[in-house]
């Protein structure tokens, strides 16, 4: 006699601002990339409005004709066992509570798992990507007792993505791994690091943006002791930027563009002049701050295991020690003033 039913969980998302390029990519966590026509989905109610329209975020991502429109969804899904006792007169009277939680525990468990792909793929390579409105259909069932449930799960901040597609470039397959086969342990300690370099991508408010980016830099630069906060911030900015991401031989350039940036964020902050924060001046931040955070990633995930301080800050001050040493051998050299 069975003692089990089954159920299956789906999850449909379209990937906004992608290219077809992105289908060389495998997808961590059992996830798929597919291009699809949106009527072989179940998402056709999501994506069209009450007009038999695109809805306008979609737009851009369309990859067809928009009689018929194409797209590049993410999906999931997984097959598991559902006790008996979930399809009991009582579970199913009472609105099915136990598989209520059941299906809040997977989506959002699955949610963490959409945060960490998109945040890999944007701290991977410049362009514009996000996932747009995500569905997830449970559909349970033990002989003639029956369990559906749907979710539709929105963005909390949605970014719009209609310029600067993220055209996936193969040659940095390597820097993807890398960010996927980061521990738990560490992507848990870096989840803020990664939710505030998305903040680095509003296309409304550019100036926001750049702030975010700054003040991103600043958590992982500046402060790794509490006497290291004080005087002379930007300087220290500016260096331990350079050390971190520039060659010797374009150090001092790295290290003045750096003060530049600086100090375009504190006449925005402080003087409300933003004038010279512009699109272009953002994505060349956003560049340079990516590097920096590949450079403290790749830190953090080679030197984790000898750390003593297991936590962000302790990776902190080991990675700024070690930027703190090439600038001292930089300024011997006369490669840094």
């Amino acid at each position: 006699m069975d003692t089990v039913g089954t159920v299956k969980i789906e999850f449909w998302a379209v990937v906004l601002g992608a290219t077809d390029a992105i289908l060389n990519l495998e997808m961590p966590y059992g996830y798929e990339l597919k291009r699809l026509k949106l009527n072989d989905t179940p998402l056709y109610e999501e994506v069209v409005n009450a007009r038999g329209n695109l809805d306008v975020k979609y737009i851009a991502s369309n990859l067809a004709d928009d009689a018929n429109p194409e797209f590049i969804f993410l999906y999931k899904a997984e097959n598991n066992s559902m006790p008996l006792e979930y399809f009991s007169v009582g579970e199913m009277l009472g609105e099915t509570e136990k598989t209520g939680e059941y299906f809040d525990t997977v989506t959002a468990r699955w949610n963490k798992e959409i945060f960490y792909i998109v945040s890999m793929l944007r701290l991977t390579q410049e362009g514009n990507i996000e996932v747009a409105d995500k569905i997830y259909k449970m559909e349970a069932n033990y002989k003639c007792s029956n369990i559906s449930r749907r979710l539709k799960a929105s963005q909390d901040s949605p970014i719009s993505v209609y310029g600067d597609l993220y055209e996936w470039d193969n040659n940095n397959l390597t820097c993807f791994e890398d960010m996927v086969g980061l521990s738990e342990d560490l992507k848990v300690l870096l989840e803020d690091v990664m939710e505030r370099f998305g903040r680095g991508y509003s296309s409304s408010r550019y100036d926001d943006a750049y702030k975010n980016l700054i003040t991103l830099s600043e958590i992982i630069l500046i402060g790794y002791n509490s006497n290291d906060k004080g005087s002379a911030i930007k300087e220290k900015f500016a260096n331990r930027l350079a050390a971190a991401i520039a060659q010797d031989t374009d150090v001092q350039s790295v290290h003045d563009n750096a003060l530049r940036m600086y100090k375009e964020r504190s006449n925005e902050t402080h003087e409300g002049n933003n004038l010279n924060i512009t699109e272009e001046e953002l994505r060349e931040l956003r560049c340079a701050v990516r590097e920096m955070v590949q450079n403290f990633i790749g830190f953090a995930k080679s030197q984790y295991g000898s750390i003593a301080n297991k936590t962000f800050k302790g990776i902190k001050r080991e990675y700024v020690l070690g930027l703190l040493a090439r600038i001292s051998t930089l300024q011997t050299r006369g490669l840094l003033r």
